[in-house]
């Protein structure tokens, strides 16, 4: 989801309206966070000082290759890129602050990833996201959320295809459906630098531009087949996919209800759609989604120190409180098709694709 160069087409440079960068401001900004949240995690750690939920896991391997030990435990079911980043801070089992600092590069990329499209708030933008209920609380503990998250916005933002495909792979060796964000960068520059007076030429050239994320294609390609066929590592069959129509628009609500205060301006248009047949329509259809294509997951029931264990058990196991949803999913769309008006068509087409690919596909690693 990249700037055009100069050299591209001007067609193509008006896809992004502006180029990635990065300003001292958000290294500053930054260090402010990761300095607050250091305090926080020391905070945590006072409270809570053993591992607790999948730190169980996650520290657990950590510290075995502390230890020398690169036995894999099987019930872990992504790859080990953060246990390695965190093998300097077990030696005084304070693993958790590797986040602390992980948090100055990811402050920095979500101000790089806005500029890309607009210019204004940048700095309360990247406050906003890192302090993100579900991504501050996650930071806080020895979890793969912030590093696969700041793997990923800073190769989105990266010109260089050889550096983006090097963040991409610290991505995918935390998450393996963050291959699924390499490929958005890929296909992007590949539609960026698309000439029509010159198809064949323009396609050959861009896929030698693009080598390092042929060369990533190619390794996660190997990995699969020498992983039988499985994306997943260890207990492959908690990670079963399944078709989840439901998570994707789970999302939606979630975007749209984080974003709330910015629909207020657009009530009144967005219910005027919302009484269009064609939206009633598509509400059905929501709520037939919402019914039959909605599962639990043996995690989320075995632990009752998620909240989403609670939302699950409490509301949405009940299919009329799911299928009562579908209306404010059809609004949340619209919400969003609203507010995501100035990103390019092509690139919010990727992104959605991208997160039917990601989130579609259930069961899959999440450990």
């Amino acid at each position: 989801m990249q700037g055009a160069e100069s050299a591209e087409p001007a067609a193509a440079r008006g896809r992004v309206s502006f180029k990635p960068q990065s300003h001292k401001e958000d290294f500053l900004l930054g260090f402010l966070i990761a300095a607050l949240h250091s305090i926080l995690v020391t905070a945590v750690y006072k409270y809570v000082p053993t591992p607790y939920m999948d730190e169980i896991f996650h520290i657990g391997q950590t510290r075995s290759y502390c230890n020398g030990n690169f036995t894999w435990n099987p019930l872990i079911t992504t790859p080990p890129a953060l246990y390695f980043l965190a093998v300097p801070f077990c030696y005084g089992q304070n693993e958790r602050y590797v986040n602390s600092l992980l948090i100055l590069l990811a402050v920095a990329g979500f101000c790089r990833f806005r500029r890309m499209f607009s210019r204004d708030f940048v700095l309360s933008t990247a406050v906003i996201v890192q302090t993100l209920p579900v991504l501050l609380h996650s930071s806080v503990l020895l979890y793969t959320d912030l590093l696969s998250l700041t793997a990923v916005v800073w190769g989105l933002s990266i010109r260089s295809p050889s550096v983006s495909a090097l963040c991409f792979l610290v991505a995918t060796l935390t998450r393996q459906t963050n291959i699924v964000w390499a490929a958005v960068y890929a296909a992007s520059r590949l539609l960026a630098r698309h000439r029509s007076d010159r198809p064949f030429r323009s396609t050959f050239s861009s896929l030698l531009y693009l080598w390092p994320f042929e060369l990533l294609a190619l390794a996660f390609a190997a990995f699969v087949v020498i992983n039988d066929g499985k994306f997943v590592l260890g207990d492959a069959k908690a990670h079963e996919p399944k078709l989840h129509l439901a998570q994707f628009f789970y999302c939606l609500i979630f975007c749209a209800a984080h974003g709330c205060l910015q629909a207020l301006p657009l009530i009144s248009p967005l219910l005027k759609k919302a009484l269009r047949p064609s939206r009633l329509a598509i509400s059905l259809v929501v709520a037939f989604c919402f019914y039959r294509y909605s599962y639990d997951h043996p995690y989320l029931l075995a632990d009752n120190r998620h909240f989403t264990f609670y939302i699950w058990r409490r509301f949405l196991a009940n299919p009329l409180i799911r299928t009562s949803l579908a209306p404010i999913c059809v609004l949340s769309a619209d919400f969003m098709n609203l507010t995501t008006a100035h990103v390019a068509p092509i690139h919010r087409i990727l992104f959605l694709f991208a997160t039917l690919a990601v989130l579609v596909p259930a069961h899959f690693p999440k450990l």
